[in-house]
């Protein structure tokens, strides 16, 4: 307000003073009237700037103008299109079925499958049905060890060792937990029809364990036990004292015989016989070597011989003279060397015996 009334005196002021001082004197009408135009441009230039003014402190609490809503038929321009590759933004609608994992997550610990057990007379492609059973070493099945769970395999066992069969009696005698307690009829039944169902049919469509009749099991006459093969080679190379057989047979042995079968019917003396013919054997093909002579034939066998038995003292002295014999004095020393730690444990004086000792001072004194 203050500012108008000032703009309007100026503006009278400026009239009077034009009027007074213009030069030729012009009529005072005209010269008042353009001091007024003046002075009125002015007051109006001041209020509009006032205006203003109190349209800057009232835009803090004046709504805003609301934006009119686009035009429904105008065209909206779509935005540019990126050749660069981008995140894909993911659909907003629910699929009817929920995506599944390429993985699915795994229990930590998963179910143990339980594999059927394999057959033990499973021949291989384009052979013949077998049952071949190994008892010069652990027991094998057709080559396997523990093709058989260890019922079935003392069944097999029993069987293998008595060549003309067993009775259901006997069967059940021996395959009792103890003598005086035999095993009850239906369990040895139904042991047989497992056993069975593993091994398969033979070639020619019958049984592995044949029931002779009058309740007699025996195994079927193309069954091999390697035990049976050994003791017909061995019979035949000593008896002719051929070489060629006594070589087969003591292939044949792969350790102490029985390893693993834990019978309470098998007996030591059993064992103890067998591995004697294993010794008896190896010696025999060991002196033919010698005297052959063919020194590397005989150590052969007399380590075969020695691990089915390493207290085989004549084992022991044959393998010094086939190691001269090679002249290979080292590998005497070692095997006295050898033979000295096995007579500390089971000599019962811990002493080696006079002969072995004398065929060493012999060998050594040259």
């Amino acid at each position: 307000m203050a500012l108008s009334v000032l703009a309007s005196h100026l503006a009278a002021g400026g009239g009077l003073i034009a009027a007074e001082s213009f030069p030729g004197r012009l009529p005072g009408v005209v010269v008042f009237g353009g001091g007024m135009l003046v002075g009125g441009l002015t007051v109006a230039l001041v209020r509009w700037l006032q205006w203003h003014a109190r349209i800057g402190r009232a835009g803090a609490w004046l709504p805003a103008p609301a934006v009119a809503a686009p035009v429904q038929s105008a065209p909206v321009p779509s935005p540019p299109v990126s050749t660069r590759p981008g995140p894909v933004p993911p659909a907003r609608s629910r699929p009817a079925h929920p995506p599944q994992p390429a993985h699915p997550p795994q229990p930590a610990h998963p179910p143990q499958r339980a594999h059927p057990p394999q057959r033990a007379a499973d021949p291989e492609p384009g052979q013949a049905p077998s049952l071949r059973i190994g008892v010069l070493g652990s027991l094998t099945i057709n080559g396997h060890a523990g093709a058989l769970v260890p019922a079935q395999s003392q069944l097999i066992v029993s069987l293998a060792l008595n060549q003309d069969g067993l009775s259901n009696k006997q069967l059940r005698a021996l395959l009792g937990a103890a003598p005086a307690h035999p095993k009850p009829a239906d369990s040895l039944r139904q042991l047989i029809t497992r056993t069975r169902r593993a091994l398969g049919l033979a070639d020619d469509g019958r049984e592995w364990i044949e029931h002779l009749g009058h309740g007699q099991y025996a195994l079927h006459p193309a069954t091999r036990v390697d035990l049976r093969e050994f003791e017909h080679l061995t019979a035949t190379g000593m008896r002719d004292s051929l070489a060629g057989p006594l070589t087969e047979a003591l292939s044949m042995v792969r350790g102490q015989p029985f390893t693993g079968c834990y019978y309470w019917w098998l007996e030591t003396a059993v064992i103890e016989s067998v591995t004697a013919r294993i010794v008896a054997a190896a010696q025999a093909l060991a002196d033919l070597s010698l005297a052959g002579p063919d020194p590397a034939a005989a150590v052969r066998a007399a380590r075969i011989g020695l691990a089915v038995d390493p207290s085989a003292e004549q084992l022991w002295r044959i393998m010094m003279r086939a190691e001269h014999a090679a002249g290979n004095l080292a590998g005497v020393r070692e095997a006295w060397g050898r033979y000295i730690d096995v007579v500390s444990e089971v000599a019962a004086d811990g002493q080696p015996d006079s002969a072995t000792s004398a065929v060493y001072a012999e060998l050594t004194a040259r």
